[in-house]
């Protein structure tokens, strides 16, 4: 537990893979007295230790492109200790519209160096003899042969044990229940200035007992009397928000409306039966494939990991998996209607998470307006783990320099949603 009269020179607000990678790259910078406080740093409800595990910088706008390309560069340098491998991203189209705007940021994207391929129909039969259902409906397809799959856990575990190497300081198991500000004069007028957190220590008893305490937690927003262990106030020179899809949450404490919404996304592991493989079908050689209904799947040891956005999924912490409904309903129809491998696979076991949803699916980073000294890095809306990297290395050059760098986020700053022309737009969102 940090002491009762505490101290951090920059506060960073969560644990996830975002908070660990920024508090790395701080701490290469030479940033001292740097703290991470987080309920959950085991990733039990981390919204990138639930996710499928897809990394790619296959998408429609630069700073996305950019950030993620910087990053699976990174996990390439690293690939057999974060489990990298390069297997490409298919994507399949059945709307005419779609597609020809996937083919036209093929330029945008292969400019900066991703080799993105146009497929026709026939391409796909030939290159992925597992797909062989229903074929003429589709329009066309895309090949991305950089992106891949990535072990999310092992990516986050290695920016902690970095950042702890270099002074870094974790606090687990602890949630910040208040927010003291002040006012500082500024260049412009005067400006807020958060001067410390209030954060309490949760009691552990126990491995199960714990996880549902801190499930409770996490979907109340609350630590009833019982569980305190104690409280501390932590003063800061610079607080940071990396709180995913909780951020609203402690935004709010600040006096800061937030735009994102919490979102529950479910995945399950299929089972397949080698004997029900079409011939000249290799799963394990098989990266990404997300169908034009919107499936998305890929080898997963034994298994095969597919998921699906219901569209119509409300907002919310949620994290209840549907079980065997999920994957009758909406996993095993669309397996099936695209592969016959799939015709008799089984449901294994699911889970949900959740994703951090911004109103045009882009990420929020950069300093928060009206405060002298509160940045914040989140709500990258399923993006985290795959921009990871250079979102730590952008903000640090940021909070240390007072500007990006080589990877400018610039476009990303919250102020982009009162002006709907700046929004950084994605549709490849699954």
């Amino acid at each position: 537990m940090a002491d009762a009269d505490d101290r951090a020179e920059i506060l960073i607000v969560g644990g996830g893979i975002i908070g660990t990678s920024l508090a790395w790259a701080l701490a290469q910078r030479g940033a001292t007295g740097v703290t991470v406080v987080d309920l959950d740093l085991a990733g039990l409800y981390a919204s990138s230790e639930l996710n499928a595990g897809g990394a790619r910088a296959t998408w429609w706008q630069p700073v996305n492109i950019d950030a993620c390309r910087a990053t699976l560069d990174f996990f390439a340098e690293h690939a057999e200790e974060f489990g990298f491998r390069r297997r490409g991203y298919l994507w399949l189209y059945d709307d005419a519209d779609l597609h020809a705007q996937a083919l036209e940021k093929r330029a945008l994207q292969n400019a900066r160096g991703l080799g993105v391929e146009a497929l026709r129909v026939a391409e796909v039969a030939d290159r992925f003899p597992l797909l062989d259902r229903a074929l003429d409906e589709l329009v066309g397809a895309t090949f991305s042969p950089l992106d891949g799959l990535v072990n999310p856990n092992a990516v986050r575990a290695w920016f902690r044990r970095e950042a702890e190497a270099r002074g870094v300081r974790f606090l687990n198991r602890h949630y910040v229940t208040g927010v003291e500000t002040r006012r500082v004069a500024g260049a412009g007028g005067s400006l807020r200035r958060v001067s410390a957190l209030d954060v309490v220590e949760v009691e552990r008893r126990g491995v199960l007992e714990d996880a549902e305490r801190v499930r409770e937690i996490l979907v109340s927003h609350r630590v009833r009397a019982a569980d305190q262990r104690g409280e501390v106030r932590i003063a800061c020179e610079v607080v940071v928000n990396c709180l995913g899809a909780w951020s609203p949450i402690f935004s709010a404490k600040v006096g800061v409306t937030d735009v994102t919404e919490p979102v529950r996304r479910q995945i399950c592991l299929v089972d397949v039966h080698g004997s029900d493989l079409a011939p000249g079908v290799h799963l394990d050689a098989l990266g990404m494939i997300v169908d034009a209904s919107d499936l998305y799947f890929h080898p997963e040891g034994s298994h095969v990991l597919a998921g699906y956005s219901i569209p119509d999924e409300g907002t919310g912490f949620d994290f209840d998996y549907d079980g065997e409904p999920f994957f009758e309903t909406h996993i095993w129809p669309r397996l099936a209607h695209r592969s016959s491998s799939f015709e008799r696979c089984g449901h294994v076991r699911g889970w949900s998470g959740l994703y951090e949803v911004t109103p045009d699916r882009s990420g929020i980073a950069g300093a928060v307006p009206g405060f002298a000294n509160f940045f914040e890095a989140h709500a990258f809306t399923g993006r985290g783990v795959m921009q990871s990297y250079a979102v730590g290395q952008a903000m640090a050059e940021r909070i240390d320099t007072g500007r990006f760098g080589a990877i400018d986020l610039a476009p990303l700053d919250r102020a982009r949603f009162a002006h709907p022309e700046r929004w950084v737009t994605e549709a490849l969102h699954i």
